[in-house]
C-alpha cells in the first residue's frame, strides 16, 4: 500500500515506532522528497490511517502508485 504524507518533518523511525504494533513484520519505505510511504503490511488500510493520525501525521492512499525501492509495486524487472 501507499501514501501521501502530508507536508511535515517524518522519518522512517518515527512511522516505524506508530506502525510496528499493527504489524511487527511490516516493511517501511519513505520517500522524504516526495513524501511517499509505501508499506507492504498485514495491517488495513485503516488501521494505518489511524495509527499515522495518532502521530500527529496526516495521510490519504495514493491515488496512482509509484515504484519505490523496496516496496510493494516491485515487480523484480529493474536491472
Amino acid at each position: 500500500m501507499q501514501f501521501d504524507l502530508s507536508a511535515g518533518k517524518f522519518d522512517v523511525a518515527m512511522l516505524t515506532t506508530a506502525l510496528q504494533p499493527l504489524d511487527p513484520d511490516a516493511k517501511i519505505t519513505l520517500d522524504i522528497a516526495s513524501g511517499r510511504l509505501d508499506l507492504v503490511s498485514v495491517a488495513s488500510q485503516e488501521q494505518i490511517l489511524d495509527a499515522l493520525k495518532k502521530v500527529g501525521c496526516q495521510a490519504e492512499p495514493a491515488v496512482h502508485e509509484l515504484h519505490v525501492s523496496g516496496g510493494s509495486t516491485c515487480c523484480g524487472g529493474c536491472s
